[in-house]
């Protein structure tokens, strides 16, 4: 059977999921954070906030769930952007996906689906931020993203340093996007035929 990725409009019924969600990447791929950090951001925490996300879910915002196979693995968020030091009209402000399923085509889809939101709220150009220890940042200069500010964010009384990032070129950033896609999803293609032969399966 194949497996099927997809992106689809979260509901409030997906707060329990996404938190959780949220809490596992947070933890695994920001493990250079001070646990305290950790702490303050738990799933009480998060549920909270996605909680009152829905509650308020503001026009020009959109949470997408990220699924495989029709089981929730991921999240992907935008919204216009509130921050003057980058002037820009939105920003691409999450997309985690649970590390089993990293490397598959649904991380592209994900960002696929929020930038293309915000380009048709006239939400572009955007922008994104990234811890400046995250391993993940090393993908965003590939995607065109123009690193500007260098600050800190403090969580928990905490100074973690960041990078925010200009987004202009919609047309290149869908682009090489889908190629990401495209090449995600023939790696997976040939990985199941190739455990169908060694099974002896035909198709």
């Amino acid at each position: 059977m194949s497996t099927i990725y997809g992106v689809r409009e979260a509901v409030q019924s997906d707060v329990k999921i996404i938190s959780e969600i949220h809490v596992r990447c947070w933890r695994e791929v920001y493990s250079f954070m001070p646990w305290k950090v950790h702490v303050a951001r738990d799933v009480g925490y998060r549920q909270n906030q996605w909680t009152k996300w829905f509650e308020c879910k503001p026009e020009q915002s959109n949470l997408f769930a990220l699924e495989c196979d029709d089981t929730v693995i991921g999240f992907a968020m935008s919204k216009p952007n509130d921050d003057p030091v980058l002037d820009v009209p939105g920003e691409l402000h999450a997309c985690y996906v649970l590390p089993e399923y990293r490397g598959t085509s649904i991380g592209p889809l994900g960002l696929m689906a929020i930038a293309s939101f915000l380009k048709d709220k006239g939400l572009w150009p955007s922008c994104l931020w990234a811890f400046q220890s995250n391993p993940y940042r090393r993908i965003y200069p590939f995607l065109g993203c123009k690193p500007e500010i260098f600050r800190d964010r403090v969580i928990a009384g905490v100074g973690l340093p960041e990078v925010g990032y200009r987004v202009t070129d919609y047309n290149s950033l869908m682009s090489r996007l889908d190629r990401m896609r495209a090449s995600a999803a023939q790696h997976q293609t040939g990985s199941l035929q190739k455990q169908r032969r060694l099974l002896g399966l035909r198709g």
